[in-house]
């Protein structure tokens, strides 16, 4: 049973697609950047105007980077005078200062609690680019800002290089970084966060879901209770059902399945009645093989609560290889399990079309 919750998790992906595309325009609206920051845990804030202490800009730049997975380690060596090796920021401004993002002040301190400034910022977004002092001749400031504006990471921003960043300002920059060429080539949300852009070169949201959303979760016939389902308050989250603005309320009256992202506190809920994506509960009546292929399941039927002892049920086409094996004589399922079918429909109403792209079982 393991084996087959681990299998569905695996197609989480393309649940999300459908309802995060519907729910974000591509267009680069600061909301939409402002939650491309907040979903890959960079920073999460309602304070826009508020200013950056250089010790939070340093964590923000561990987030951002290919160090935000790893594990805090402590040290007995202070780094900087005014930074206690145990500090709450001490691991991230070590990181900062080790990779030269960031730099300390003569007499060896840091001034963690003073506002980072946009030269600050120049050249700590430049050095996660890979560019060092090596690569800019001259005056240095004046290098380094002409390379920043020629990535575009100004776009946005309007400081001049001893003005002081807002949180705001830091949403802004950080997608900037997301969309920037790296001095070895690629984007850098590409090559370290593995981010799909839109046609117009805008940050895709659902490519960040795609590794950060959990679930699915099952509202079941017994026990519908969205709030025991999610690991945070409702009263904080943003909720979807098939796509569109939901309550609780409707959530827990209709869903069939939800998901969640914990960092934006999202819920993306699927129901029965979805317009181009939805979920259906229900018994399994049979599973057809392809043809020529006996090994490979191309359809699946359902009887819904409603139809348990009706001649025929449901039908749901099985067409990608991971949700075919989960069918298969190899996978979990099979005939008289009970599971939720997560689907995507296609064709006019006459002739509509449901293909699985999720399945879970035992609820």
């Amino acid at each position: 049973m393991q084996g087959r919750k681990m299998a569905a998790l695996a197609i989480v992906c393309a649940v999300s697609t459908g309802a995060v595309t519907s729910t974000y325009a591509a267009s680069s609206t600061f909301e939409m950047r402002r939650k491309v920051v907040s979903l890959l845990g960079i920073l999460t804030t309602s304070s826009l105007n508020e200013n950056v202490t250089r010790q939070e800009f340093a964590r923000m730049l561990v987030r951002a980077s290919e160090y935000r997975n790893l594990t805090k380690t402590g040290s007995n060596v202070a780094v900087f005078a005014d930074v206690a090796s145990t500090g709450e920021y001490a691991s991230e401004i070590r990181t900062a200062a080790a990779n030269d993002w960031m730099s300390g002040y003569l007499g060896g301190s840091f001034k963690p609690e003073e506002p980072v400034t946009m030269r600050d910022a120049t050249k700590a977004v430049l050095g996660l680019l890979g560019y060092t002092n090596e690569d800019f001749s001259g005056n240095l400031k004046e290098s380094r800002r002409a390379k920043f504006v020629s990535l575009s990471l100004d776009s946005n921003l309007y400081r001049e290089e001893d003005e002081v960043l807002t949180r705001e300002d830091c949403i802004n920059l950080f997608y900037n970084l997301m969309k920037a060429e790296m001095k070895g080539g690629g984007q850098y949300g590409s090559r370290v966060f593995e981010l799909t852009y839109n046609a117009d070169g805008e940050v895709n949201t659902s490519s960040i879901l795609d590794n950060s959303l959990r679930g699915p979760r099952i509202l079941n016939r017994s026990s519908r209770n969205l709030k025991s389902l999610v690991p945070f308050a409702l009263r904080d989250a943003t909720m979807f059902l098939n796509g569109e603005a939901a309550s609780e309320g409707e959530i827990n009256d209709s869903a069939t399945v939800i998901y969640y992202h914990e960092e934006t506190k999202m819920i993306f809920a699927y129901s029965d009645d979805g317009e181009n994506k939805g979920a259906t509960k229900g018994r399994i009546k049979a599973i057809y093989y392809d043809s020529t292929d006996p090994f490979t399941p191309v359809r699946v039927v359902l009887n819904t609560y409603h139809q348990d002892n009706a001649d025929d049920g449901d039908e749901f086409k099985l067409t990608s290889s991971e949700i075919q094996y989960l069918f298969s004589v190899y996978g979990e399922f099979e005939v008289g399990d009970d599971v939720a079918l997560v689907w995507e429909k296609s064709g006019s109403e006459e002739n509509a079309a449901y293909t699985v792209v999720d399945v879970v079982g035992d609820y």
